[in-house]
């Protein structure tokens, strides 16, 4: 009597983990956010193709970036929200509904955040301002849109990705992709290329045709945009296993290298600083992963000198650049840096095949993590010796870096000191709460004359700090409620990395954002994809 052949049957997956059509709504969401919205420049009726209609809409590329975020995310959570009420009883006892509605300390710090948004916009002198984001009066527009309508889309966003996204690596495929796109078109902008014709109007106008490059708008704007894209694209060439992924994610990573150089904003160089060093630690335990990152710093390096190269040996003009990214690239002790990583990543490669990835002791990363931070506190001692000590010696061009004044990054120094001012003369209950979001350009409007009598100014709505932009704007409680959400969802990422290492992916790009926020702006147009990757990374520790 013949046997019966066994046949193995795949376990069914849990209902939590299966791909639903509400899965699907929050990627292609994402799908949007990560290779469109960074194209878009501009709304027309005339028949031509929106993101490649520059016209005067270029300059309000911040208007238009910010209604197609609201518009998209509002349509992707009408849809989300239509699923949910349709699905039927048995998916409603889906296990993945428990986890949905318990609470983290990250759900429970956006709430409080976007609670004191509103409580602060209630309290505010100048109410229609902090809670549109913007206000046109005598003909001038106030603010940059970071009013309580935005605060509330992105405490949406956040709770819609954490309860419904699973991961799919195609949406960072195209975010990679986009990403080659509009560095590329950085690149050439810098160099007085224009192919999609967009400076034809700007010719005569300085200050756009300096600052303003590729589709996402001026260097700082830009720089924001990269410290989010890149590492992402830096991380994913880590985590991804097939050879022509990794071949999108390097060239993402090569273009971002050279597009940081062009953008001419030390944030950007900030950013990326503290994201390599975080990463460095994060993958020093795993040699696999660890010569892989250490690759990519290498390409990136060598790509960097190739622009010099290319430059010199060309006699190409470019547009006047000066900050530290272009230091990087023009100095001969580049090579050398590029050298050693790459020997580095060769002895990564080395030992990776002799310990077969075998996490090595915690005390690598600890060590690293050690010197990374007295280097850190380095830095910080030089600047303060500088400045409160040894106040005469002629630091050349590291004068506007290693000595802080009220010239100091730009000015930034005179608006840190003079908002610090303001914040002193708050009652109690603005110190706690603020102004109201988005208020600050009437915080700061009774020291207008200074700023225009020493540094040219007539008047700002930021502090170009969004750390001290907060405070002003929603107080001390608004600060920490910021500050616990954003870092929750990095801790925690962090922790989850053990058993899910795509959180590094996220964390890298939260890392890098909260490090270029110090000299930077928030703007609905690299700061949504900030709150989607913190949105992420608590996605995938809940998951985790």
């Amino acid at each position: 009597m013949g046997t019966l052949k066994k046949t193995k049957t795949k376990p069914p997956k849990a209902l939590s983990e299966r791909y639903t059509l509400t899965n699907a709504v929050a990627n292609y969401f994402l799908l949007v956010i990560f290779a469109v919205f960074p194209l878009f420049v501009n709304f027309t009726v005339n028949g031509k193709v929106p993101f490649l209609h520059f016209d005067s809409g270029y300059i309000s590329i911040r208007h238009q970036k910010y209604y197609f975020f609201l518009l998209v995310t509002a349509a992707a959570l009408i849809i989300e929200l239509m699923l949910l009420a349709t699905r039927s009883s048995k998916a409603q006892k889906d296990p993945g509904q428990r986890s949905a509605i318990s609470m983290t300390f990250t759900d429970w710090a956006v709430i409080a955040f976007v609670l004191t948004c509103a409580v602060s916009t209630v309290l505010s002198p100048h109410i229609e301002l902090a809670f549109m984001g913007e206000v046109s009066i005598g003909g001038y527009t106030h603010g940059r849109n970071n009013g309580l309508i935005l605060m509330l889309f992105y405490a949406a966003i956040y709770f819609f990705l954490t309860r419904c996204w699973r991961y799919k690596e195609y949406v960072f495929l195209a975010l990679a992709g986009v990403s080659c796109a509009v560095s590329l078109l950085a690149v050439l902008n810098s160099y007085y290329l224009d192919p999609l014709n967009m400076f034809e109007m700007f010719q005569n106008d300085k200050v756009v045709f300096k600052d303003f490059m590729t589709t996402i708008g001026n260097k700082n704007m830009f720089s924001t945009h990269l410290c989010v894209t890149i590492p992402i694209a830096m991380t994913m060439f880590v985590h991804t296993e097939k050879l022509w992924r990794k071949a999108i994610y390097l060239l993402a990573s090569i273009l971002g290298a050279t597009a940081i150089v062009v953008c001419d904003s030390d944030s950007a160089v900030l950013g990326m600083g503290a994201c390599i060093a975080v990463m460095l630690v994060a993958y020093l335990r795993h040699p696999k992963k660890l010569r892989q990152f250490l690759l990519v710093l290498t390409v990136m390096l060598f790509s960097v000198k190739l622009l010099w190269l290319i430059t010199v040996l060309t006699g190409a003009r470019y547009k006047e650049l000066g900050a530290i990214s272009y230091q990087i690239m023009i100095s001969n002790i580049t090579y050398f840096v590029a050298a050693g990583l790459a020997v580095l990543t060769i002895l990564a490669y080395l030992l990776s095949a002799k310990a077969s990835d075998k996490p090595l002791p915690m005390v690598f990363p600890i060590v690293l993590g050690v010197l990374f931070a007295l280097a850190t506190l380095a830095g910080v001692g030089a600047i303060l010796y500088f400045t409160l000590v040894d106040t005469k010696t002629d630091l050349g061009d590291l004068e506007r870096t290693l000595r802080f004044s009220d010239a100091w990054g730009t000015h930034r120094g005179f608006m840190w000191n003079k908002s610090v001012e303001a914040f002193k003369g708050y009652t109690i209950l603005q110190k706690l709460f603020g102004t109201g979001p988005e208020t600050f350009y009437y915080t700061f409007s009774p020291f207008f004359d200074e700023l225009y009598s020493r540094f040219g100014d007539g008047s700002t709505d930021a502090a170009h700090n969004e750390y001290l932009n907060y405070l002003m704007n929603i107080g001390i409680v608004g600060l920490t409620a910021y500050l616990a959400f954003t870092l929750g969802a990095l801790v925690r990422a962090f922790k989850a990395a053990k058993r899910e290492p795509i959180a590094l992916v996220f964390a890298a790009a939260v890392v890098a954002y909260l490090a270029q926020a110090v000299v930077n702006i928030a703007l609905p147009i690299g700061t949504p994809l900030f709150i989607i990757f913190v949105s992420l990374c608590e996605a995938v520790s809940r998951r985790a």
